[in-house]
């Protein structure tokens, strides 16, 4: 693979921790949206890391909000998920779908930016591409729910040993940038939506 460093000369905006996969592109068609409204609301999260509040509403709600390419059209279908550290203070907003793939339900997140937002740079922002984050949901017994992300090493680890063929790029600094196409990410997530390693140790669990 090219390097990605010499296409178009890109610098790309992950919103991630280190060591969580992100993808180019959405795991998720129109087909594949299973909206569930018990997921609106205000919820209390906690992994290893911290602990803290988020809000979860319905994408067509949010008038503010900046919708990217046709979304517009499944916003019924959406969430707008803002993450609290305390009383007023938002750390990260989300544009969010759950999508069924295969006997598993995924949350694929999306940088959100509102209108009133102070507007990057316009020549900055031409050297930032922003990316998909994808979560396995478990809707749980009690009605709270709790979401395993995918890992990057374990993607990297089977390209590496090529035990699989996935669309990406490696940059200069050596980071793996998944490129594949929608179908591509969903035959991942069907082959190896089971596998444990697959997803990060740290674990969220929402709660009312």
């Amino acid at each position: 693979m090219k390097k990605v460093s010499i296409i178009l000369g890109f610098t790309f905006l992950i919103i991630f921790l280190s060591g969580c996969l992100t993808t180019l592109h959405p795991i998720f068609t129109e087909k594949d949206l299973a909206y569930d409204p018990k997921l609106i609301g205000t919820w209390k999260t906690e992994n290893q890391d911290n602990k803290g509040q988020v809000v979860i509403t319905n994408l067509a709600s949010e008038s503010s909000v900046e919708l990217p390419g046709n979304i517009s059209s499944i916003k019924q279908k959406g969430y707008f998920i803002s993450y609290q550290n305390g009383p007023g203070e938002t750390s990260k907003r989300y544009i969010a779908f759950l999508a069924r793939i295969g006997k598993h339900l995924y949350f694929d997140y999306y940088p959100a930016d509102r209108k009133e937002d102070e507007k990057i740079d316009e020549f900055f922002g031409a050297h930032l591409v922003k990316m998909h984050t994808s979560y396995r949901v478990e809707i749980l017994n009690d009605g709270s729910f709790e979401l395993s992300q995918l890992d990057e090493s374990y993607v990297t680890k089977l390209i590496d040993e090529k035990k699989i063929r996935i669309s990406h790029e490696t940059d200069a600094d050596d980071n793996t940038v998944i490129t594949a196409s929608t179908q591509e990410l969903q035959q991942y997530l069907l082959k190896y939506g089971d596998e444990p390693s697959a997803y990060r140790s740290d674990k969220t669990i929402f709660k009312k």
